[in-house]
């Protein structure tokens, strides 16, 4: 969703601005938004990675056996004896 707003520059600016805008063929509309969301870059926090639903179960369980992780398919696919 965007807002509109009103910001007030110095006539030089705009006229800066709109020159600016011509050369990159882009809207000075387009110019402010990239330029301020450049400047608050150093601000915005990473987005925090959500956590995998497999992740709520590792450790839950403990077996005892030292090489599940290097030998799994022996005690998973194996047949007891």
């Amino acid at each position: 969703m965007t807002v509109a707003t009103n910001i007030r520059l110095p006539e030089e600016v705009l006229k800066a601005l709109k020159y600016r805008a011509i050369e990159e063929k882009k809207s000075v509309n387009q110019l402010i938004r990239e330029a301020i969301e450049e400047s608050l870059a150093i601000f915005v926090q990473p987005e925090k990675k959500s956590k995998d639903s497999f992740d709520m179960v590792i450790g839950i369980a403990k077996s005892g056996i030292r090489d599940a992780s290097t030998r799994h398919d022996k005690y998973l696919y194996s047949k007891k004896k």
